[in-house]
C-alpha cells in the first residue's frame, strides 16, 4: 500500500508548510519551526498514513485520474497519476504522496524554493511595468487569477563531447593607386576540432509544462541542490516525470551540438568572412540525473485572454509574453522618425547651408530605418519566452580545448576597379 505524508506540528498539531524564506517547516498556527532533517528519519514515518484510492460511482480511473481521501478532514482529492504533492481543497492540508517518488522514481536531487508567493507577485508587476509598449489598461487591469508553486521534474544531462567544424574563410586587403582601387582576396580551407564537457543540461520532464516556458527561466544553480526529501514539498504542488529521459535526450543533445559548433567557430579568427561547410558532433560519454526544480506559475486574465508567466523559484527570473499596444507602437515609430529626421536635416543644413531633394530623400530613408529599429526592438521586449537552443551556461569551466586545427591557403584573387574621376 502506498503512503501519504501530512506533516503535523508536535507542539499544537497544526499543519506544517515548508517556508522558502526560513528554509524550514513552519507551523501555520503557532509558527513553530522544524528543520527538514527532523522529517528525514524516523519522525517521517510517524507522520505518514496509509491510504488507498477511494471507490466512487464516478469512475475516475477511466479518465486517467485517482481520487484520494484526506486523512485530516476526510475530503476527496482528485488528481492525475503523476501528482506527487498537492493541498486538500477543503482544509488546505499540504499532502505529499510519497510513493510517487520512491524507488526508480525517486529524484536524485532537488532545489528547494528560495522565493515565496509575494516575491513572485512583485516580480510580475516589475516585469510588466518595464515593458513600455504594454497597454496601460493591461498594467492596471492584469489580475492574477491563479498562482502556484510547483516542483517541476527535470532530466539533467551530462556529456563529454567531441566536435569538428570545417569552414571556407576569406581575408580581404584593400589598397589603391592614382587610377585604381584594388581588393585582394585570399581564400582558406579552415578546420577546428576540439572537446568539451557539459554538466546538468536541463530538459523538463512534464508534459503539462510548456518546454519553451521552462527553458526561458534558466539557469538554476545546481550547487545549491539538496538530496530529495518530501518535507520540502509540504505546501507546494509537485509532479513526477511523465516524459522519460530518452525522449528528452534529443532536446539536450541539440543544445549541446549548437554550443559546440559556436565554440569551435569562435576560434576561427582573423578573417573577413567565414562560412561553415561541414560540422560533426559526437558524445564520448553521457549520463543523466532526475531532479525537481522550483517554479512559480502565475495565470493572469485580461480582456478575456489568459496570459501565463513563470518564475524561477530559486533565482527570481520571471518570463511571460505580454500584449502590446499598436497605437503606442506606431506612435513611437513616427515620433522617432520625426525626431531623427529633424536632427539629420539640421546637421546637413549646418554643414552645407542647403539641402536638395536627394538629401531629403536620403535623410528620410535613414530616419525610417533607425525609427523602425527602435520600434521593433521595443516590441521585441514584449516577448520573453523562447525555446532553449544553446547550452553555453552548462559548459564545465575550463573543459573546452582545441585538439586539432589547420588554416590552409588555397588561392588569391585581385579585383581592379577604376577610381571615379573628380569633376571641377
Amino acid at each position: 500500500m502506498s503512503e501519504i505524508s501530512s506533516y503535523k506540528c508536535s507542539a499544537c498539531g497544526g499543519i506544517l508548510q515548508f517556508s522558502s524564506l526560513k528554509q524550514k517547516l513552519v507551523c501555520v498556527n503557532c509558527e513553530a519551526e522544524y528543520d527538514v532533517s527532523e522529517f528525514d528519519s524516523a519522525a517521517a514515518v510517524d507522520n505518514k498514513t496509509d491510504y488507498s484510492p477511494r471507490e466512487e460511482q464516478w469512475n475516475v480511473e477511466d479518465e486517467g485520474l485517482i481520487a484520494y481521501e484526506c486523512k485530516n478532514c476526510g475530503g476527496e482529492i482528485v488528481g492525475d497519476r503523476n501528482m506527487g504533492s498537492t493541498k486538500c481543497p477543503f482544509c488546505d492540508n499540504p499532502i505529499v504522496i510519497s510513493s510517487k517518488f520512491e524507488g526508480a522514481l525517486k529524484p536524485d536531487l532537488m532545489i528547494p524554493f528560495k522565493l515565496d508567493k509575494k516575491a513572485a507577485t512583485e516580480k510580475l508587476r516589475e516585469h510588466v511595468n518595464r515593458i513600455k509598449l504594454a497597454p496601460g489598461a493591461f498594467k492596471s487591469g492584469n489580475h492574477i487569477k491563479e498562482i502556484q508553486g510547483v516542483y517541476v521534474p527535470f532530466w539533467l544531462f551530462d556529456a563529454r563531447v567531441h566536435a569538428k567544424g570545417e569552414y571556407d574563410a576569406r581575408k580581404e586587403n584593400r589598397h589603391s593607386d592614382d587610377k585604381y582601387e584594388y581588393v585582394d582576396t585570399s581564400y582558406y580551407d579552415v578546420m577546428r576540432e576540439g572537446t568539451m564537457e557539459f554538466k546538468n543540461v536541463p530538459a523538463d520532464a512534464s508534459s503539462k509544462m510548456a518546454d519553451d516556458l521552462m527553458d526561458s527561466i534558466e539557469p538554476y544553480n545546481v550547487e545549491e541542490a539538496v538530496p530529495y526529501s518530501p518535507a520540502y514539498m509540504a505546501g507546494y504542488l509537485a509532479d513526477r516525470y511523465d516524459v522519460p529521459a530518452e525522449k528528452c535526450q534529443p532536446r539536450a543533445d541539440a543544445r549541446m551540438k549548437t554550443t559546440a559548433e559556436d565554440l569551435l567557430r569562435s576560434k576561427v579568427e582573423g578573417y573577413n568572412t567565414v562560412n561553415t561547410t561541414k560540422s560533426d558532433f559526437k558524445k564520448l560519454t553521457q549520463s543523466h540525473r532526475y531532479a525537481l526544480y522550483p517554479v512559480w506559475i502565475l495565470n493572469t486574465v485580461w480582456n478575456g485572454n489568459k496570459y501565463v508567466f513563470a518564475m524561477n523559484g530559486q533565482t527570481g527570473k520571471l518570463v511571460g509574453d505580454v500584449p502590446y499596444s499598436k497605437g503606442m507602437f506606431f506612435g513611437i515609430l513616427f515620433g522617432a522618425f520625426a525626431i531623427i529626421e529633424a536632427i539629420l536635416v539640421g546637421i546637413i543644413m549646418a554643414s552645407s547651408g542647403t539641402i536638395g531633394s536627394s538629401g531629403i530623400i536620403g535623410s528620410c530613408v535613414v530616419s525610417a530605418i533607425i525609427a523602425a529599429i527602435i520600434a521593433f526592438v521595443m516590441k521585441g521586449k514584449t516577448t520573453s519566452v523562447h525555446k532553449g537552443t544553446k547550452a553555453i551556461n552548462f559548459v564545465t569551466p575550463g573543459s573546452f580545448r582545441v585538439t586539432n586545427q589547420y588554416d590552409n591557403f588555397i588561392k588569391k584573387t585581385t579585383e581592379k576597379n577604376p577610381k571615379q574621376q573628380k569633376t571641377n
